[in-house]
């Protein structure tokens, strides 16, 4: 990052950030002093590109005033936490702050076409390596690190802590070679090929986590592009054979994993389940203990205010709520609406790509914790905005 930057620049040294990324995070538990990989990365962002904030005039106020009701949703009540947990501050403020940055990065970094194209390449790169670990893993049966299962499936996330980074980074592989199809004429027949079989390994590497996040997210997208794309017939005949594809490779094995994945679903659907906090992954218990803690334990001013304290609440919405408090988290509401009437700006030509990226994000907000991950928000919020002040570049042109 420092030496790129030196050399050839801020959009240089982000380019090496995006291609290299999914290496950098696979040292999540490796730390130098107090901090680990990511967190050291963390905190050279807002460094080396500290001049992008005084450049931020030149955004629209309307996204400047977006990222900034994000930003308050985010770190209302971590104030609390200077008192308590004063080095959990200074993480919470870095990994917000970062979040802001993303709002502003992008779209005043790729102003291009060629700028553009060198994103969506950095971003296929950095799949890469989570999906060579991840077929590694399919077709040898070794487990990188600690061994996880969801409902008696083995999930290969690799060398990651969890299942989020393997299918993020390749819901984000299969995402950008769609945008690049869009926007650029396919001339390079070796490029070409390299998408294909990147595209059929970023499926490969998400369906081995088996996560009901990705899942769901992938049948939304099938959909966006069902309703959006211009050519609806061309769509679904590539979806067809792509999933005829996987089960010529996996016969058998794909529905029934699929279905094992679902069973606690499917159970409580039928009646063999009779608790529906058993769903999920069990996370209804998770909320529910949250929630009791929240109304029966907390106090007032807590509800209110936050208390600076960042849970693994498995949800965002709770997440906000109790680190924010109620304010924090009517402030997070306002960012969803204002989310929401963002997408309907964007140019109708390229909309189908911000449906993409907030459907995705709220599926997260849903089971996970996406404004805990600055680099999650740099992406999806920085690719949004860039959809939205800058469509030209995203306009397909014919010779």
């Amino acid at each position: 990052m420092i030496i790129a930057k030196n050399q050839k620049g801020v959009y240089a040294s982000f380019l090496v950030v995006v291609a290299t990324k999914s290496i950098v995070d696979a040292f999540w538990g490796y730390k130098i002093g107090p901090l680990s990989m990511m967190a050291i990365q963390g905190v050279l962002i807002p460094i080396l590109y500290y001049k992008i904030i005084s450049e931020r005039k030149k955004i629209p106020k309307d996204w400047l005033r977006t990222a900034n009701i994000y930003f308050v949703a985010l770190s209302f009540g971590i104030v609390w936490a200077v008192l308590t947990k004063p080095m959990n501050f200074v993480d919470y403020l870095i990994s917000n702050l970062n979040i802001y940055i993303g709002f502003i990065l992008i779209p005043l970094l790729v102003y291009d076409k060629k700028r553009l194209k060198q994103l969506l390449l950095a971003i296929m790169i950095c799949g890469i390596f989570p999906i060579l670990v991840s077929i590694f893993q399919l077709q040898t049966g070794i487990i990188f690190g600690e061994e996880r299962d969801t409902v008696g499936l083995t999930r290969y996330v690799g060398f990651y802590h969890d299942a989020f980074p393997v299918r993020f980074y390749g819901l984000l592989t299969i995402f950008s070679i769609i945008l690049y199809q869009s926007v650029f004429i396919k001339t390079n027949l070796f490029l070409n090929i390299f998408m294909l079989f990147l595209g059929i390994g970023a499926v490969v590497s998400i369906y081995a986590v088996y996560s009901k996040a990705a899942v769901g997210i992938i049948v939304l997208w099938v959909l966006f592009v069902l309703i959006y794309s211009k050519s609806k017939m061309k769509q679904s005949f590539s979806i067809l054979i792509g999933l005829i594809g996987i089960l010529i490779v996996f016969g058998d094995a794909v529905s029934d994993n699929i279905e094992q994945l679902f069973s606690k679903e499917v159970g409580y659907k039928t009646g063999e389940v009779k608790d529906a906090k058993y769903t999920l992954a069990g996370r209804g218990y998770i909320w529910q203990e949250h929630w009791d803690f929240w109304t029966n334990k907390q106090s007032f001013f807590f509800q209110w205010f936050g208390d600076g304290v960042n849970r693994p609440t498995h949800n965002e919405f709770l997440r906000v709520l109790m680190l924010n408090g109620i304010i924090g988290f009517l402030v997070f509401i306002v960012f969803i609406f204002k989310t929401i009437t963002n997408i309907f700006k964007v140019y109708k030509n390229i909309r189908l790509f911000a449906f993409m990226l907030v459907g995705m994000y709220f599926v997260d907000c849903l089971g996970l914790v996406p404004g805990a991950y600055y680099y999650y928000n740099i992406l999806v919020w920085g690719i949004f905005g860039t959809l939205l002040l800058r469509p030209h570049i995203f306009i397909k042109q014919y010779n």
